[in-house]
């Protein structure tokens, strides 16, 4: 169980600094490819870090505590960086970097070179990993992956370092295990690296005696044990659960899975040759040589069981194979030992290892920056247009803080910092722990809807009950029209269909992505909830109707029914089919938009001649009226007002059709705040 070489001294830093430089470069310049690329869910994490330094605990949102992350240690750091006043986007996006590079050197000290030519073997294995496309796409994307890199680097390397694992003494196991223990808390699945490392090694150490393995697992194993309790604990004590909400997102059987799992696996394997087949190459190598077989089958093995992990939950719907961070560094490691037993002490042999590796790496670059996934997130932008919409219901709604409930919990929540509600599950334990809807499997069966991991929770009934004064439905700006469970129920809910409006929400000019895009003009389809806080206020005297209102979309009922589309011909495709018409005529032909009002709050800016809107008024006399006055009026179409002083008199409560009209002949937009209705 020999490892390959001594731990270098400060003597030899510099050698292995030396080796780390190739892969520092390359992985500056393939971090750049993705820019501006930001994970939604990063917003997530960075929105619980937000709110800790802002008083209000490892929170999501106001009420229950829920745990939406599964980076806890990331969270910390990235709040760390925060508390020094360092922008959050900018904090997560450095310690991304700082953790693949710090990844990069630890590999490079792993193999421990000590002149020029182990330098240059020990080059290889980190310049390989800066190839790979996890590193391409999520050094800078704002998740935990670069530090699960980091960690794993450090704990694998430390046991690659020792000269002899079976004459390790005590203090060394216990300290390899810290990084793994700092892994435990970077991600909840990570202990599953030690424990089948530390599995491993016990049945090696066995050679010496029982008592003597299970010493040393006991050290090696120590300190992620009480990592995992003490997490285990605060859980338990501030959440009140045994596991992260985001793992009951994904419990019980996911009629999405499927063989995804598998698929995932493969394709990763295929898209990153440079770390893959060295890897596996030097396992083979490693495992056949005796002194190396056990520390070869503690790198293996591990590898392996995150593989079959990886399978039974279904893969990973983000693109750029996030989840095979951990699993670069014991391939790259198993690549170094490889290397060692093929080089000898010969000149001439590594030079040809260094030319097969430089090829290696040019081949795992070029498949990382020509995989179609690594393009999908390169000009993956709309977490960019959910910035632009958050930080316009910030301006407009800051003051009100009203319930927002979106499909996507990242961006738009983290910008806008208003009370939220999760529809996907990720932060809400009630929508987590429902059951799969039975419904999804006859979509699954249908075959031509995607079912991605994790988007198949919701309850329409529970998020009709909570309220929420807007909706955002789909990925930012969103759109009119629902897209994943807990909004396909809202079609067959009267609440929803006679308590909600969608509004064209305009959130202004921005540069998507920011810095060097283009101009775009950012409008989203938000819902308000008719009797909201922003919504109608009305008592016995007065009727307060905001003019955002004025030319909203009333959803005509059921449109998408559960992604199971009625049979053709039949009555019920033809209203669909109609009603489908009427929600594209209306996003694409409204002259009514909602604007951020200076000051706060949110105005109707009136583009075209006239807005419309329907409310029930109790009997009596009621005069309309437009706040504050403006080059627009209030006229009552349905029954129609008497003037000149546009009275409406009505004899029995009945749903009138309000009208705001401009009142001189021009075509600047104007702004509207509010229709009053007095009674007389």
């Amino acid at each position: 169980m020999n490892g390959i070489a001594a731990t270098p001294g400060p003597a030899r830093a510099r050698w292995w600094l030396a080796a780390a430089v190739p892969a520092l470069v390359l992985a500056a310049w393939q971090a750049t490819f993705a820019w501006p690329f930001v994970s939604d869910d990063a917003f997530v994490s960075l929105r619980y870090a937000d709110r800790l330094l802002h008083g209000q605990g490892l929170t999501w949102t106001d009420g229950e505590r829920v745990e939406g992350y599964s980076n806890l240690l990331w969270v910390l750091a990235c709040a760390g960086l925060g508390a020094l006043g360092i922008d959050l986007v900018t904090a997560a996006r450095a310690l991304g970097a700082a953790c693949t590079a710090g990844a990069l050197l630890l590999l490079a000290r792993a193999l421990a070179p000590h002149d020029r030519r182990t330098a240059v073997l020990a080059a290889l294995p980190p310049l390989w990993v800066a190839a790979s496309q996890p590193v391409l796409a999520w050094t800078l994307a704002g998740l935990e992956g670069p530090l699960v890199l980091l960690c794993l680097a450090a704990g694998f390397g430390a046991l690659l370092r020792c000269r002899d694992l079976d004459q390790a003494n005590g203090r060394t196991l216990f300290a390899a295990g810290a990084p793994f223990a700092l892994a435990c808390w970077t991600r909840p699945d990570s202990p599953l690296w030690i424990a089948v490392a530390g599995a491993v090694l016990g049945i090696a150490w066995l050679r010496t005696g029982a008592a003597n393995a299970l010493r040393r697992v006991a050290l090696l194993a120590a300190l992620p044990l009480a990592a995992v309790a003490a997490q285990l604990a605060f859980r338990l004590a501030y959440y009140g659960d045994l596991v992260p909400n985001t793992a009951h997102v994904k419990a019980e059987f996911d009629p999405g899975r499927g063989g995804a799992g598998v698929d995932y696996v493969l394709a990763a394997a295929s898209a990153l040759p440079a770390v893959v087949w060295p890897g596996l190459l030097g396992a083979l190598v490693a495992l056949a040589r005796p002194r190396t077989r056990w520390l070869a089958a503690a790198l293996l093995l591990p590898v392996l069981a995150w593989s079959g992990y990886l399978m039974a939950i279904g893969g990973d719907h983000f693109p750029g194979r996030r989840l095979w961070h951990g699993a670069l560094v014991p391939l790259a490691l198993l690549a170094g030992l490889a290397l060692r037993e093929f080089a000898g002490a010969a000149w001439r042999r590594t030079l040809v290892l260094a030319g097969l590796g430089a090829a290696t790496a040019a081949w795992g670059t070029v498949a990382a920056r020509t995989d179609p996934q690594s393009h999908e997130l390169r000009h993956e932008v709309w977490e960019w247009r959910g910035q632009a919409v958050g930080a316009a219901l910030a301006r407009a709604f800051a003051a009100e803080r009203p319930l927002l409930a979106v499909d996507a919990a990242g961006a738009v929540p983290f910008w806008s910092r208003l009370p939220a509600l999760d529809m996907l599950g990720l932060c809400d334990r009630t929508i987590a722990t429902t059951p799969y809807r039975d419904w999804l499997h006859a979509v699954k069966a249908r075959g031509d809807v995607p079912l991605p991991p994790g988007h198949l929770r919701g309850n329409g009934a529970y998020v009709m009950d909570r309220a929420p004064d807007l909706i955002s439905m789909g990925p930012p700006p969103g759109l009119p029209l629902p897209v994943f469970v807990s909004a396909l129920e809202f079609e067959h809910d009267p609440r929803f269909l006679a308590g909600y409006r969608c509004v064209r929400f305009a959130a202004g000019s921005h540069a998507i992505p920011p810095g060097r895009g283009a101009i775009e003009a950012i409008t989203a389809p938000l819902w308000f909830a008719v009797h909201g806080r922003l919504g109608v206020a009305a008592t016995a005297e007065r009727i307060e109707i905001p003019a955002l209102l004025f030319g909203s979309l009333r959803y005509p009922g059921p449109l998408l029914h559960h992604r199971l589309p009625p049979p053709p011909d039949s009555p019920v495709a033809a209203a669909t089919a109609a009603g489908l018409q009427q929600v594209g005529a209306w996003w694409n032909g409204s002259d009514a938009v909602v604007v951020p009002a200076a000051g706060g709050g949110a105005e109707l800016e009136l583009r075209g001649a006239r807005a419309e809107f329907a409310w029930p008024v109790p009997a009596g006399r009621w005069r309309l009226a437009v706040e504050p006055p403006s080059e627009v009026r209030a006229l009552a179409v349905d029954p129609p007002a008497i003037p000149p002083d546009e009275v409406i008199v009505l004899t029995a409560p009945r749903e009138v059709r309000l009208v705001l009209e401009r009142a001189v002949d021009n075509s600047a937009p104007i702004r509207v705040r509010r229709v009053v209705l007095r009674r007389e």
